[in-house]
Protein backbone atom coordinates (compact mmCIF):
# COMPACT_ATOMS: atom_id res chain seq x y z
CA UNK A 1 0.00 0.00 0.00
CA UNK A 2 1.38 3.28 -1.26
CA UNK A 3 2.28 5.89 1.68
CA UNK A 4 0.10 9.03 1.71
CA UNK A 5 3.04 11.34 1.46
CA UNK A 6 3.89 9.26 -1.41
CA UNK A 7 0.43 9.41 -2.67
CA UNK A 8 -0.01 13.25 -2.91
CA UNK A 9 3.82 13.75 -4.17
CA UNK A 10 2.77 12.03 -7.59
CA UNK A 11 -0.68 13.51 -7.19
CA UNK A 12 0.63 16.81 -6.65
CA UNK A 13 3.09 16.83 -9.63
CA UNK A 14 0.31 15.16 -11.94
CA UNK A 15 -2.12 17.95 -11.57
CA UNK A 16 0.61 20.84 -12.08
CA UNK A 17 1.01 19.55 -15.55
CA UNK A 18 -2.82 19.19 -15.96
CA UNK A 19 -3.47 23.08 -14.63
CA UNK A 20 -0.59 24.17 -16.57
CA UNK A 21 -2.36 22.86 -19.61
CA UNK A 22 -5.86 23.71 -19.02
CA UNK A 23 -5.05 26.98 -17.73
CA UNK A 24 -1.29 28.16 -19.59
CA UNK A 25 -0.70 29.89 -16.29
CA UNK A 26 1.35 28.78 -13.36
CA UNK A 27 -0.64 27.35 -10.50
CA UNK A 28 -0.27 28.37 -6.82
CA UNK A 29 0.71 25.56 -4.65
CA UNK A 30 -3.18 26.50 -2.80
CA UNK A 31 -4.49 25.65 -6.28
CA UNK A 32 -2.54 22.77 -6.53
CA UNK A 33 -3.79 21.62 -3.33
CA UNK A 34 -7.08 22.18 -3.83
CA UNK A 35 -6.99 20.02 -7.15
CA UNK A 36 -6.27 17.21 -5.67
CA UNK A 37 -8.35 18.07 -2.36
CA UNK A 38 -5.65 18.25 0.83
CA UNK A 39 -5.27 20.90 2.66
CA UNK A 40 -2.90 23.83 1.35
CA UNK A 41 -0.47 23.11 4.69
CA UNK A 42 -0.05 19.39 4.08
CA UNK A 43 1.11 20.10 0.57
CA UNK A 44 3.52 22.51 1.53
CA UNK A 45 5.22 19.96 4.26
CA UNK A 46 6.10 18.09 0.80
CA UNK A 47 6.71 21.52 -1.32
CA UNK A 48 7.01 24.74 0.09
CA UNK A 49 6.80 26.96 -2.74
CA UNK A 50 5.70 26.27 -6.49
CA UNK A 51 9.63 26.06 -7.81
CA UNK A 52 9.80 22.82 -5.43
CA UNK A 53 6.86 21.51 -7.63
CA UNK A 54 8.02 22.50 -10.77
CA UNK A 55 11.21 20.90 -10.01
CA UNK A 56 9.56 17.60 -8.89
CA UNK A 57 7.61 17.89 -12.49
CA UNK A 58 10.73 18.51 -14.43
CA UNK A 59 12.48 14.97 -12.26
CA UNK A 60 9.65 12.62 -13.35
CA UNK A 61 9.64 14.14 -16.92
CA UNK A 62 13.35 13.55 -17.38
CA UNK A 63 13.02 10.21 -15.47
CA UNK A 64 10.70 9.25 -18.25
CA UNK A 65 13.18 10.61 -21.04
CA UNK A 66 16.25 8.81 -19.52
CA UNK A 67 13.91 5.20 -19.13
CA UNK A 68 12.95 5.69 -23.21
CA UNK A 69 16.55 6.64 -24.47
CA UNK A 70 17.66 3.66 -22.66
CA UNK A 71 14.91 1.13 -24.08
CA UNK A 72 14.99 2.48 -27.31
CA UNK A 73 18.74 2.42 -27.69
CA UNK A 74 18.75 -1.04 -26.73
CA UNK A 75 16.04 -2.07 -29.33
CA UNK A 76 18.52 -0.68 -32.43
CA UNK A 77 21.73 -2.74 -34.12
CA UNK A 78 23.81 -2.84 -31.34
CA UNK A 79 26.77 -3.27 -33.93
CA UNK A 80 26.00 0.38 -35.13
CA UNK A 81 26.27 3.10 -32.66
CA UNK A 82 25.47 6.03 -35.20
CA UNK A 83 21.84 3.80 -35.87
CA UNK A 84 21.89 4.02 -31.69
CA UNK A 85 23.14 7.47 -31.79
CA UNK A 86 19.97 8.05 -34.10
CA UNK A 87 17.65 6.38 -31.88
CA UNK A 88 18.29 8.57 -29.03
CA UNK A 89 17.66 11.41 -31.34
CA UNK A 90 14.18 10.07 -31.98
CA UNK A 91 13.63 9.23 -28.37
CA UNK A 92 13.79 12.48 -27.43
CA UNK A 93 12.10 13.89 -30.38
CA UNK A 94 8.52 11.10 -28.91
CA UNK A 95 9.53 12.52 -24.97
CA UNK A 96 9.02 16.23 -26.31
CA UNK A 97 5.93 15.29 -28.64
CA UNK A 98 3.82 13.03 -25.45
CA UNK A 99 5.37 15.98 -22.91
CA UNK A 100 5.23 19.42 -24.83
CA UNK A 101 4.20 21.21 -21.20
CA UNK A 102 7.19 19.51 -19.19
CA UNK A 103 9.69 20.10 -21.86
CA UNK A 104 9.10 23.40 -22.35
CA UNK A 105 8.99 23.95 -18.98
CA UNK A 106 12.30 22.55 -18.31
CA UNK A 107 13.94 24.61 -21.40
CA UNK A 108 13.04 27.69 -19.90
CA UNK A 109 14.32 26.83 -16.67
CA UNK A 110 17.21 28.81 -15.29
CA UNK A 111 20.43 27.48 -15.08
CA UNK A 112 21.14 27.49 -11.27
CA UNK A 113 17.56 26.38 -10.79
CA UNK A 114 18.22 22.77 -12.91
CA UNK A 115 21.77 22.40 -11.67
CA UNK A 116 20.64 23.36 -8.14
CA UNK A 117 18.54 19.75 -8.09
CA UNK A 118 20.99 16.33 -7.74
CA UNK A 119 17.98 14.57 -9.30
CA UNK A 120 17.84 16.42 -12.55
CA UNK A 121 21.82 17.03 -13.37
CA UNK A 122 22.02 13.10 -12.43
CA UNK A 123 19.08 12.40 -15.18
CA UNK A 124 21.30 14.20 -17.56
CA UNK A 125 24.28 13.24 -17.13
CA UNK A 126 22.75 9.96 -17.72
CA UNK A 127 22.12 10.52 -20.70
CA UNK A 128 24.81 12.73 -21.59
CA UNK A 129 27.23 10.08 -20.52
CA UNK A 130 24.81 7.58 -22.91
CA UNK A 131 25.65 10.32 -26.15
CA UNK A 132 29.41 9.71 -25.15
CA UNK A 133 29.74 6.25 -24.81
CA UNK A 134 28.04 5.78 -28.56
CA UNK A 135 30.52 8.24 -29.78
CA UNK A 136 33.26 6.67 -28.58
CA UNK A 137 32.36 3.23 -30.16
CA UNK A 138 31.56 5.08 -33.20
CA UNK A 139 35.01 6.26 -32.98
CA UNK A 140 36.23 2.95 -32.75
CA UNK A 141 34.96 1.88 -35.24
CA UNK A 142 36.61 4.48 -37.37
CA UNK A 143 32.84 6.09 -38.10
CA UNK A 144 33.99 9.36 -36.73
CA UNK A 145 37.87 10.70 -36.33
CA UNK A 146 40.22 10.36 -33.63
CA UNK A 147 40.70 14.09 -32.79
CA UNK A 148 36.90 14.89 -33.05
CA UNK A 149 36.03 16.43 -29.54
CA UNK A 150 33.05 14.47 -28.39
CA UNK A 151 31.91 16.57 -25.84
CA UNK A 152 31.16 19.12 -27.94
CA UNK A 153 29.24 17.24 -30.20
CA UNK A 154 27.12 15.92 -27.05
CA UNK A 155 26.73 19.89 -26.44
CA UNK A 156 25.95 20.65 -30.43
CA UNK A 157 23.42 17.59 -30.85
CA UNK A 158 21.84 18.80 -27.45
CA UNK A 159 21.36 21.78 -28.67
CA UNK A 160 20.16 21.24 -32.12
CA UNK A 161 17.71 18.49 -31.14
CA UNK A 162 15.86 21.20 -28.34
CA UNK A 163 15.41 23.59 -31.18
CA UNK A 164 13.88 20.83 -33.71
CA UNK A 165 12.21 19.78 -31.07
CA UNK A 166 11.00 23.19 -30.44
CA UNK A 167 9.94 23.97 -33.76
CA UNK A 168 8.00 20.78 -34.18
CA UNK A 169 6.27 21.58 -30.84
CA UNK A 170 5.01 25.03 -32.26
CA UNK A 171 3.76 23.64 -35.83
CA UNK A 172 6.87 25.19 -37.52
CA UNK A 173 8.78 22.51 -38.57
CA UNK A 174 6.83 20.91 -41.37
CA UNK A 175 6.37 23.75 -43.54
CA UNK A 176 10.47 23.81 -43.91
CA UNK A 177 9.72 19.84 -45.07
CA UNK A 178 7.04 20.10 -47.16
CA UNK A 179 4.82 16.35 -47.01
CA UNK A 180 5.74 15.71 -43.86
CA UNK A 181 3.90 16.36 -40.20
CA UNK A 182 5.89 17.80 -37.71
CA UNK A 183 6.29 14.96 -35.46
CA UNK A 184 8.26 13.12 -38.97
CA UNK A 185 9.53 16.16 -39.71
CA UNK A 186 11.55 16.35 -36.90
CA UNK A 187 13.22 12.86 -36.72
CA UNK A 188 14.25 13.74 -40.49
CA UNK A 189 16.20 16.78 -39.45
CA UNK A 190 17.68 14.74 -37.05
CA UNK A 191 19.00 11.64 -38.99
CA UNK A 192 19.87 13.86 -41.62
CA UNK A 193 22.08 15.80 -38.91
CA UNK A 194 23.14 12.50 -37.47
CA UNK A 195 24.12 10.77 -40.50
CA UNK A 196 26.04 14.33 -41.85
CA UNK A 197 27.79 14.69 -39.05
CA UNK A 198 28.82 10.56 -37.73
CA UNK A 199 28.45 8.49 -40.91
Amino acid sequence: MQRRGGSIYSKAVEATTTLISETGQMPSVGEVASSIDVPETELIQLFPDMTHLIGAMAESALMLLQDLCIRIVVEADSEDPVAQFEALACAYVEWAYTYPREFRIIGAMPATQFEGSEKLVRYEKSIHDLMLKLLRRAQAKQMLAETEDLHSLVAIAHTYAYGVASKMLVGDLARWLPGRHDRDAARVALSIFIRKVLR
